[in-house]
């Protein structure tokens, strides 16, 4: 099954079930999309189904969600970066507001040149828990999804701490739904990051450092996780600050992260309106 969370073209709220070209709305008669994932149901005939292009898709997670992601997952990628496997995962947290779903523009800030793609597969809570053992983490999740974890990497370079480059609003993207397990199983899954048609980054999960049940096993050690939560399990080799010359993301360029059979996230890119500027002195 594919779960999503959209708008309408109303611009209201909805979340549902993806068949092939239309949606099915299952808000009506569910409570909320974090009990969607934790007990996940079929279309009816009498749901209304609204054509996919007439939607908005929002990233299939919790509103409030708690955005975990792992640095430096693959070996291969640790290796381009110059750093070593590390013994333990290395998280770093988004915001919500920090991402958009699949078909909405990212957004590089203003007066930043630094924006770079990172594909990844991305896992979303559907049952919470904490301090989940490794043989239980499974049963906790409902879904993988693909994610566009980019970076604003000078940003990221002010210290050891990646927060200030990961956090730009708009910056990142996630959707365009998840796919629950029972479909996908349980990996590996592939990985693909296209830019602009051609081929960036590609790996498969089987090549972790971490694995998801130790990832949900190591997070919900130190924190609740909660049914819409996200953890993104970390991108491969082939980002842009590591060619030669750098590559980074500029407005018009279009992104795809495909996770190979759950579907393939896609997005451009924009850059930050200078009048988006608000705040300072009064």
């Amino acid at each position: 099954m594919r779960l999503a969370r959209f708008r309408l073209p109303t611009g209201a709220p909805a979340f549902g079930v993806v068949e092939g070209e239309v949606v099915a709305r299952l808000d009506p008669r569910i409570s909320s999309f974090e009990a969607l994932l934790g007990d996940p149901v079929g279309a009816q005939p009498a749901d209304e189904r609204i054509p996919v292009d007439q939607v908005t898709w929002e990233p299939p997670m919790r509103e409030d969600a708690k955005i975990l992601c792992v640095g430096m997952n693959y070996e291969a990628h640790a290796r381009e970066s110059g750093r070593d496997v590390p013994a333990q995962p290395t998280l770093f947290t988004r915001f919500p507001d920090s991402v958009v779903g699949a078909g909405t523009p990212v957004v590089r800030p203003a007066g930043e040149e630094s924006l770079d793609w990172e594909g990844e597969a991305a896992i979303v809570i559907g049952r919470s828990g904490r301090r989940i053992a490794e043989d239980q983490a499974w049963s906790h999740v409902a879904g993988v999804t693909c994610m566009a974890e980019n970076s604003v990497r000078d940003w990221q370079a002010h210290s050891v701490q990646a927060t200030a480059g990961k956090n730009w609003a708009g910056s990142g993207a996630l959707g365009p739904w998840l796919t629950t397990l029972d479909e996908i199983g349980r990996g590996p899954w592939r990985v693909t990051t296209r830019l602009n048609g051609e081929q960036a980054q590609d790996d498969t999960t089987a090549n972790l450092v971490f694995d998801v049940p130790r990832l949900v096993a190591y997070v919900s050690t130190f924190t609740l996780l909660r049914a819409g939560d996200v953890i993104a399990t970390g991108t491969p080799k082939g980002i842009g600050l590591r060619r030669r010359p750098p590559r980074f993301l500029r407005p018009g360029d279009r992104l795809e992260v495909e996770v190979h059979g759950v579907g393939v996230l896609r997005h451009g890119v924009v850059d930050e309106p200078v009048a988006a500027e608000m705040g300072g002195a009064r």
